[in-house]
């Protein structure tokens, strides 16, 4: 279990509000069945500080409040966050940063795409694989290089310390 200093809350509050705002501001591509979630960017953080969870998780819940699909809303609340929840404790578990910044794509991919399923009807032939893609390029596409130039700034990384 982490300690949480008053730093480090609003470290996950700072974090969560960022998540949210990305969201709100990319809403046209944020949510539905061909989704490019650019505030999953974030979810590279976790590689600076585990305790990112908390923050990252909570923002993924307040986001999602925000879907503009209301047949979505409990699927995202639930099967969305938890999709969140699951990636991030996978890339603290997984070591191999190449590896570990796939699982996003799986569990987002899985649970995403069934939510598309259950309450709009995609097909799962289509919702897995679109949301998959979408979280790939975002997360690994992207993300992979973001974090390897963000870890070799000393500036960045000192952020992250105790």
């Amino acid at each position: 279990m982490f300690h949480f200093t008053l730093k480090d809350w609003i470290k996950q509050s700072t974090i969560a509000a960022l998540y949210v705002t990305l969201v709100l501001s990319f809403i046209p591509i944020s949510f539905g069945e061909i989704q490019f979630r650019v505030a999953e960017i974030l979810l590279i953080f976790i590689f600076f500080d585990k305790k990112m969870i908390v923050g990252i998780t909570v923002g993924t819940f307040v986001a999602n409040l925000f879907t503009p699909a209301s047949p979505m809303l409990p699927y995202d609340l639930t099967l969305g966050v938890l999709a969140t929840f699951l990636s991030l404790s996978s890339m603290i578990l997984i070591k191999n940063k190449y590896v570990s910044l796939l699982a996003p794509s799986i569990f987002n991919g899985l649970l995403v795409g069934l939510s598309l399923y259950l309450a709009l009807d995609t097909p799962l032939i289509v919702g897995i694989p679109s949301v998959f893609a979408g979280e790939l390029v975002v997360t690994y596409i992207i993300g992979l290089p973001l974090y390897k130039v963000l870890n070799h700034n000393a500036g960045f990384r000192s952020l992250f310390e105790e």
